[in-house]
């Protein structure tokens, strides 16, 4: 099935974590995109993950290019690949403000030229080839990787919620991340994949969109809160405000956003509608979940499970999003 799954690794324990890969694989997913932010480290995870599945395809949704090497990206990605058995793929991008900057002391600058040096770097890494390379941000000289991964190409997919990482995605990836997609969101990026296939002369299909779909955890109130809170939150961000305007919330949106600003948390929260949630996130009953899954796999986007939790109960809320959107009889059970 085409469908993935996605958790904040910070928000469970490892041996949840490992459960949930474990029931996602029995559930036939295709998928297990693991963010990276200031939880738990990814490819550790991912290699105990790829240790105890066997046919789950399991990467990373997202790790950013700040913190790591183009280098060390590449050899971390081939030692899943190889744990795996040919099961690895690389999600990146950019990472958020508090994590780069705050977290790392980094500061985010030149997102575009510094992707597109990343992935060349690794594709050209993974190929088993030696070589040397001058660019703006790396230069290699004469070098390549003493172990190659089980596969010579590894699938790359850029994080990328502006027009620029978008058409980037088209030119030298296998597809854009992205998140709260609408419908009406589709067409828009998959213009925007073109123009960059068309820019490398690529075949148009060669990268696919990759939907981050935040997940209703339940059918009572409490859940709907939970979605409510995050949704707000990505309001927030300006970041987002395009596509909550193409929703026809963009003033919302700002209002939200400046009550975010000013802490006035539950003030904001009131301005999230149920309509809002429905346009942007995976929710209603599992028949509506599952029926909004079919309509993104029809228009050949890749859907992200990503459950909204409650902290008391997160080990059964991801359990309920990942068997509601797949329409599993479990549903509910633990």
């Amino acid at each position: 099935m085409r469908v993935g799954l996605t958790i904040h690794s910070g928000d469970h324990p490892l041996s949840d974590i490992l459960g949930y890969v474990q029931e996602a694989e029995k559930l036939d997913y295709d998928g297990f995109w693991l963010t990276e932010e200031s939880g738990k480290e990814a490819f550790s995870l991912l290699a105990l993950s790829a240790d105890r599945t066997k046919k789950i395809r399991v990467g990373t949704g997202i790790v950013n290019i700040y913190s790591r090497t183009p280098t060390l990206l590449a050899m971390a990605i081939a030692t899943i690949d190889n744990i795996s058995k040919g099961r690895a793929f690389l999600g990146l991008g950019t990472g958020g403000i508090g994590f780069i900057e705050r977290g790392h002391g980094l500061k985010i600058e030149d997102p575009l030229g510094r992707m597109k040096e990343y992935v060349t770097l690794i594709k050209r890494l993974l190929s088993g080839e030696r070589f040397s390379y001058g660019g703006k941000y790396f230069n290699l000289k004469d070098f390549k990787l003493r172990e190659e991964p089980a596969r010579k190409s590894v699938p790359i997919y850029l994080a990328g919620l502006n027009r620029r990482m978008q058409q980037l995605a088209g030119e030298v990836a296998d597809g854009v991340i992205v998140n709260m997609l609408t419908d009406e969101g589709i067409k828009e990026i998959t213009e925007n994949l073109k123009i960059g296939a068309e820019r490398a002369n690529r075949d148009k299909s060669s990268a696919g969109i990759y939907a981050l779909s935040m997940t209703l955890c339940g059918d009572t109130d409490d859940a709907m809160e939970a979605m409510k809170k995050v949704v707000a939150f990505y309001c927030a961000s300006p970041h987002y405000h395009h596509i909550i305007q193409s929703v026809g919330y963009g003033d919302v949106a700002k209002q939200i956003e400046a009550l975010w600003n000013k802490n006035q948390h539950s003030e904001a929260l009131k301005l999230v509608s149920d309509d809002l949630v429905q346009k942007v996130t995976l929710s209603g009953s599992p028949k509506e979940v599952q029926n909004r899954i079919n309509r993104y796999i029809t228009a050949g986007v890749y859907p992200i499970v990503y459950p909204i939790i409650r902290k008391e109960s997160a080990r059964d809320d991801v359990l309920y999003a990942m068997r509601a959107a797949v329409g599993n009889p479990k549903v509910g059970n633990s």
